[in-house]
């Protein structure tokens, strides 16, 4: 029982560590004219390019928002898609969901 319950958890470690290694390559080919930073007018963009990550679902308001009010600092953004990586986030206030 234990050790499928290691098993599982080691699973869920590796399918996070998977999407975000994807979150962060589509965010890196997202900031199109390469100036480090995500503008209004390339969030779309990532948006959709997020969508079509396996294993992952991403509230896209809250998303936008983050981006929006950090300022679209790639840096910013990788710190945002950190969420992910945080099992202390309230249910209900998560901007990426993994899906099992």
């Amino acid at each position: 029982m234990k050790e499928n319950r290691e098993i599982l958890n080691k699973m869920q470690s590796n399918l996070k560590a998977n999407v975000l290694q994807n979150l962060l390559q589509v965010v890196i080919r997202s900031d199109k004219d390469e100036n480090l930073t995500i503008e209004e007018h390339e969030i779309g963009d990532l948006i959709n390019r997020i969508k079509g990550i396996n294993g992952v679902e991403v509230n896209e308001v809250r998303f936008r928002d983050a981006i929006t009010n950090s300022g679209g600092s790639l840096q910013c953004v990788m710190d945002i898609i950190r969420n992910l990586m945080d099992d202390n986030v309230t249910e209900g206030e998560e901007i990426f969901i993994i899906k099992d």
